[in-house]
């Protein structure tokens, strides 16, 4: 008796095809609450900043046109920020960087009602915050696409 196995990609539940397709092909990847965009895709700020360099901002324009076109019409946006200043002051901080992000993504197309954005400051670090390295992994926004983001076709 011949005996075969395989690995399979369980399909993220609540998208389409097509929507699963756009979302990994820009660096998305799925997690509990929906699509993340990767760590190795994700936006990172300057220190004490939330502008979007040009080629981000045309990058997120072109991302919420391909996020459009097969019905995913909003997202949460996290903003977060290294430990450097008051936690007031990051908190604040990454709200302007949150909604930079989200500025971008309606200029592109995405409906600026159906956008969350989410401030976050330093409560939630993925790299120490004790040596630069790790504060500039700090300084990021993440862009997550639930399965209520995504219209049923």
């Amino acid at each position: 008796m011949l005996g075969l196995a395989a690995c399979q990609t369980i399909p993220a539940p609540g998208f389409s095809a097509a929507q699963r397709k756009v979302l990994e092909r820009n660096g998305f990847v799925a997690g509990e609450e929906g699509y993340l965009l990767s760590i190795n895709n994700r936006l990172l700020f300057g220190y004490d900043s939330s502008e979007i360099e040009p080629p981000k901002q045309a990058m997120l324009r072109d991302l919420a046109r391909q996020l459009a076109e097969v019905g995913i019409s909003g997202a949460a946006i996290e903003g977060h920020a290294s430990a450097e200043g008051s936690a007031e002051y990051n908190l604040r901080l990454s709200q302007r960087r949150a909604e930079a992000v989200r500025d971008a993504l309606v200029a592109g197309g995405l409906q600026a009602g159906r956008m969350r954005v989410l401030a976050l400051g330093e409560s939630d670090p993925i790299a120490s915050n004790d040596d630069p390295e790790g504060r500039i992994q700090n300084r990021r926004v993440v862009i997550i696409v639930t399965p209520g983001d995504a219209l049923r076709w």
